[in-house]
């Protein structure tokens, strides 16, 4: 694990590539423009709690899989990216060491970019002052970057994620820049969708989704390759089916409104534009289509503003 060439890195998990981990990277590009170096991160592809709190609670669930966590922080201009998992070693590295032998001896950065709450090293025993002075003594200069507010607080994951629970889509838009997400692999169904007149894509999610169960209007993409294709404006349903079964696990089916064509083994990125209703059990197949061509037309609503 090594840099190609001197950096300026930005350090930290960037779950959700947010406005607040926008402006980091934003002033990581800037510094490392200035200064003539590569602007990078290093990140941990799982959540420190995993490791941290295996015999506890569980870790927070990740809003976008690694993958997609990787393509935003190149679209936000950074070139190298480090993402090593998380494990029991870099838990029992102590903050100098870290400071000293990896940033410093291991990598050679020139600059690291931080967030104010920053924390590094065995039992986040390292803070952004911390930094400071490591930087001041072992030959690297430290970039803090304030709180990102929107609406009065700070943007964080956390906020996101509670944003997203609570079924609040246009906030957690807000903080993410753009709308939230969700991702996965098209698979094979019953069909059912399809004998009522309006087929469906069985969707298989890379991460559980946080949002409530119900009907939500989507703008679908084709992730299959680097450079993503419009699937065009769709409805996602997530939720038991309650008219056709009792005691069936939570699915996820998006209706594509405009696409024609073989969906499956693609792998597609969902973007929540809104809420349209809750999960409901129909009294009939009949009940189920008259209220699907409702959803259609109330979806145009967010269509529009898309």
């Amino acid at each position: 694990m090594r840099l190609e060439a001197p950096a300026a890195i930005a350090l930290g998990l960037f779950d959700g590539v947010h406005l607040g981990h926008q402006e980091i990277l934003r002033r990581t590009c800037q510094s490392a423009e200035r200064l003539q170096l590569v602007p990078a991160v290093f990140t941990f592809s799982n959540h420190p709690r995993a490791v941290l709190n295996s015999t506890h609670s569980q870790p927070p669930l990740f809003l976008i899989p690694l993958e997609r966590r990787i393509r935003l922080l190149k679209a936000c201009g950074i070139r190298e990216i480090l993402a090593p998992p998380f494990s029991q070693e870099w838990a029992s590295t102590r903050s100098e060491a870290f400071a000293h032998d990896f940033l410093s001896g291991h990598l050679g950065v020139r600059h690291v970019v931080v967030g104010f709450n920053y924390c590094f090293g065995r039992r986040a025993e390292g803070r952004v002052q911390h930094l400071q002075d490591f930087g001041r003594r072992f030959g690297f200069t430290v970039e803090v970057v304030p709180p990102y507010l929107v609406e009065d607080d700070e943007v964080s994951s956390t906020r996101t994620r509670k944003a997203l629970l609570d079924g609040n889509i246009s906030l957690a838009a807000r903080l993410l820049g753009r709308p939230p997400e969700i991702s996965g692999e098209i698979v094979q169904g019953d069909q059912r969708g399809r004998l009522l007149g309006f087929p469906t894509a069985n969707i298989r999610p890379v991460l559980p989704p946080l949002v409530p169960e119900g009907v939500y209007a989507v703008q679908a993409w084709d992730d299959s390759s680097e450079e993503p294709g419009t699937l065009g404006p769709g409805l996602l349903f997530f939720g038991t089916r309650k008219t056709f079964f009792e005691n069936e696990e939570p699915v996820l089916e998006a209706h594509l409104l405009d696409f024609q064509g073989d969906l499956y083994g693609m792998r597609v990125r969902l973007e929540l534009l809104g809420k349209i209703r809750d999960p409901r059990k129909f009294e009939n197949a009949e009940a189920l289509i008259r209220q699907i061509e409702q959803d259609r037309a109330d979806a145009q609503a967010f269509f529009s503003k898309a």
